[in-house]
């Protein structure tokens, strides 16, 4: 397992402490960092992406209860919702992780740690969510019959040309 997927499991279950028992972030450092078998680089990028989501939880959740229809935060399984916060930071505020990546990882934690609704929840979520924060650069081109170089296109005019 890479580094950020620990890393990203390791601040689900600090986000889950905080949302739970009401900790602040560096009561949870504290806690985790008492453990003995810890990746520390990935309690590192653990500790950027929690100090991140406490910092922009109200803007993270304005977005989350856009896109959650029909739901209310308070009423997400605890697990479901901090995963959708984690993943909503890192696509509102780590451009430098691309998409794919964002929801992959975050299908591949939800996997283990909650069921087979809370897959399709997160998935219709952070994709309702993409286009509003990375747009079109994240679309899968669509293709009817001819690849996008069979129709190129058209070349600008050059000053005085016209």
């Amino acid at each position: 397992m890479g580094v950020r997927r620990r890393g990203r499991e390791y601040a689900l279950q600090m986000l889950y402490a905080m949302d739970m028992n009401g900790y602040l972030p560096d009561q949870v450092f504290a806690g985790f960092s008492a453990i003995q078998d810890l990746n520390r680089d990935a309690f590192y990028y653990a500790r950027r992406l929690v100090d991140g989501v406490h910092g922009q939880l109200d803007e993270i959740d304005v977005v989350l209860q856009k896109y959650a229809e029909h739901w209310k935060i308070h009423r997400m399984a605890v697990v479901d919702r901090n995963l959708l916060r984690l993943s909503l930071y890192e696509l509102m505020y780590l451009k430098e992780v691309p998409f794919p990546i964002v929801i992959n990882e975050a299908l591949e934690i939800i996997k283990e740690f909650s069921d087979q609704e809370g897959t399709q929840f997160l998935n219709g979520i952070l994709d309702a969510a993409r286009k509003e924060f990375r747009g079109p650069e994240n679309e899968v081109p669509r293709r009817h019959g001819k690849s996008p170089a069979a129709h190129p296109p058209p070349k600008p005019e050059l000053p005085g040309t016209a």
